[in-house]
């Protein structure tokens, strides 16, 4: 197959492109974030696919949540939420998965796989988009 003559929604992602929501609080029509003193709303039917990890060293351990929103040509562009060590991830897992409307993901207690650092989970993410793609 020339690769070359491939339309973008038919490539594989070979990039993994992060925007950090900061302040970020899922809602039931969305993830709420701010930007300075403006406020913004990533809705739910954008998000394709969710990814989640605990992230770092054990006892320092974050919880990341992916939302996947484009994956085609040479990109797979993910929303992050963060939550530090000590936050409740559950329930931030839970209100995604009530978001998304089938339990994609995180499931209802939180995120199930661990990584050492970001690195690895977002080429571990990224091979996941590759392989099961954005509807799995």
């Amino acid at each position: 197959m020339d690769l070359s003559r491939q339309t973008a929604a038919e490539q594989v992602p070979s990039r993994y492109r992060v925007h950090l929501l900061p302040r970020a609080k899922p809602t039931e029509r969305g993830v709420l974030y701010r930007r300075g003193e403006a406020q913004f709303l990533l809705e739910w039917q954008r998000v394709r696919r969710l990814l989640a990890a605990w992230v770092g060293p054990a006892g320092a351990r974050a919880a990341v949540f992916d939302l996947v929103i484009e994956a085609s040509g040479p990109e797979c562009v993910v929303a992050r939420l963060e939550l530090a060590p000590g936050e409740d991830a559950s329930r931030v897992a839970r209100a995604i998965a009530i978001g998304l409307g089938d339990g994609e993901g995180a499931g209802g207690d939180g995120p199930r796989q661990s990584y050492p650092d970001l690195e690895t989970f977002e080429a571990a993410a990224l091979e996941a988009v590759r392989f099961r793609g954005v509807h799995s």
